[in-house]
């Protein structure tokens, strides 16, 4: 009963979570009317939240191996809560970058924090439990815009979106005082070599670092690439939540299908759907919702599948876990960054052929992954 209860608190925790990560994107346009800030300056949070979330990584990595995991959940959870109700107050950009620094931080604290507590929580049969977390994080992408448009029906501004997602995250530390955290154990024996192990890591975090850059810069930018491309702002923030919907979708459809096919095999096939959704982005018209669709099934249960993978062939303690999450921090520095400098330089058009190359190089990078740990 404990192990269920903790389950369902940490996906309750993912959905939070998800909302933070999922809140910029649709609301980009809204933070630099706010601030009186042009496209190409409001950028800048992305780099501030992905810096954020680069030392909240390398903190958490540390602190979850010295302190009671859900301690520092609620920490971290608590300082999320203060940085989601002072956005809406911000007077200028510099404030923005603190607060977004501060979001990344406790983002990814409370990411990897979930991730190592599912882990530790169920072992070996964890694959499934880190997918539907997974799927409760894309929920709360998926939520995240639908929050702020009701924000606005009601009269309230964008700013009231983030208040509410703040209002939903306070009451989890409550409950995660009640429970006890789980612990590492150490494997008897990991399934990649020893001579293996420091080159199968860093190549596993090369894929981390090329996919975060990839699903962060979807979600970051299409709303914004659909505004520039002459749709309206809600309209356009709505086809984060259609590229969210579809990627809890291919989660969810995942769950099931693990039972039947290897992770490897799971992996080729949505990084085939990724590179054909890029493509049919450069050379065809076709409805930016549908091309947010044909995305969401590509990145669905890549993470979780990939997270799971390297947990089956090594162990990923709170140090290495941390690691994961200072690429992903990296990813979500670069890419998204990138977008905003080539969309300034030479127009929306850019920014699907920026999708299409990350996700070749993603493709390039999984497939020397799978050849290096071929034989585990």
């Amino acid at each position: 009963m404990k192990e269920l209860t903790r389950t369902a608190l940490y996906c309750a925790m993912f959905i939070a979570v998800g909302a933070v990560a999922g809140i910029l994107g649709p609301s980009l346009i809204y933070l630099a009317d706010l601030i009186d800030a042009s496209v190409a300056e409001i950028s800048i949070v992305f780099s501030a939240r992905a810096i954020g979330n680069i030392f909240g990584a390398l903190l958490a990595g540390r602190m979850f191996d010295r302190w009671q995991g859900h301690h520092y959940l609620i920490v971290m959870l608590l300082c999320m809560v203060a940085g989601l109700v002072m956005v809406p107050f911000s007077t200028s950009l510099s404030m923005l970058v603190v607060l977004f620094f501060l979001l990344g931080a406790t983002e990814v604290s409370a990411n990897a924090g979930g991730n190592m507590m599912m882990l530790w929580l169920h072992k070996e049969k964890v694959g499934s439990y880190v997918t539907i977390l997974h799927l409760c994080h894309s929920a709360g992408c998926m939520l995240a815009p639908l929050i702020l448009v009701f924000a606005q029906w009601t009269g309230h501004g964008y700013g009231a979106g983030y208040w509410l997602v703040a209002l939903y995250a306070v009451l989890l530390p409550i409950f995660l005082w009640r429970q006890p955290s789980p612990t590492f154990e150490v494997k008897a024996s990991e399934t990649v070599p020893a001579t293996k192990q420091k080159a199968s890591f860093l190549a596993f975090l090369v894929v981390i670092f090329l996919y975060v850059g990839f699903e962060i810069s979807i979600a970051g930018w299409i709303s914004t690439y659909a505004v520039l491309s002459g749709e309206d702002q809600n309209t356009a923030a709505i086809l984060v939540t259609w590229f969210f919907v579809s990627l809890s979708l291919g989660r969810l459809i995942s769950v099931f299908l693990l039972r039947w096919i290897a992770p490897r095999q799971g992996i080729y096939g949505l990084l085939t759907l990724s590179c054909t959704g890029c493509l049919a982005m450069v050379v065809s018209d076709a409805p930016l919702v549908l091309i947010a669709l044909w995305l969401g099934l590509g990145c669905s249960a890549f993470f979780p599948m990939l997270f799971s993978y390297a947990n089956n062939i090594m162990a990923l303690n709170g140090k290495r876990t941390g690691y994961v999450f200072v690429c992903c921090g990296f990813g979500a520095l670069f890419a998204p960054s990138l977008a905003g400098v080539i969309i300034d330089a030479f127009s929306a058009k850019a920014f699907p052929y920026l999708l299409l190359i990350l996700a070749l190089l993603i493709s390039l990078s999984w497939h020397r992954l799978a050849g290096m740990t071929r034989d585990t």
